[in-house]
């Protein structure tokens, strides 16, 4: 059986008790069915040791064949912008903009496949980046332009 360490409010303010739990089946399947609202919660910085959920998402964020995958989507992406075309089965990415930071998603993708392994917050932004269909790599109306948010993911790889 799985456990997981969660960090639980205490009874003082500024204090949180590390509380040893096993994972339930429950939390197992919290974690695939919400995978994208987890992932926007461990990219906006909540910490995986708030629930067995997040746990559970960011063990799977980490391990080295996820960041492989995303690492080659990523070049999939850029490959489309290049040829100016996507998929049928596919939400269209913006291909100007996409072309615009090609550079800064190669680097991006090669980052992810490095020996150094990257910090889940990264990985989680990736992640979002990429399975986001109003986010700034399918729509112009995002409110957060794809350079910035490249940028943003690139760094936040590095955080530990």
């Amino acid at each position: 059986m799985t456990s997981v360490l969660l960090l639980t409010p205490a009874c003082a303010r500024h204090a949180d008790v590390v509380e040893p739990r096993r994972v339930r089946l429950r939390d197992r399947v919290e974690a695939r069915v919400r995978a994208h609202d987890l992932d926007r919660q461990l990219a906006d910085g909540v910490p995986p040791e708030r629930g067995a959920a997040l746990s559970l998402r960011a063990r799977r964020l980490a391990e080295p064949g996820f960041a492989a995958f995303l690492a080659r989507r990523l070049q999939e992406v850029v490959r489309e912008a290049v040829l100016r075309r996507v998929p049928r089965a596919q939400i269209a990415v913006r291909l100007g903009a996409v072309a615009d930071v090609a550079a800064e998603l190669d680097e991006l993708a090669r980052r992810l496949v490095a020996p150094r392994a990257p910090a889940v917050r990264g990985l989680a932004q990736v992640s979002v980046l990429l399975g986001d269909g109003s986010g700034p790599l399918y729509s112009s109306l995002a409110g957060e332009d794809l350079g910035a948010a490249v940028r943003r993911a690139r760094a936040a790889l590095e955080l530990v």
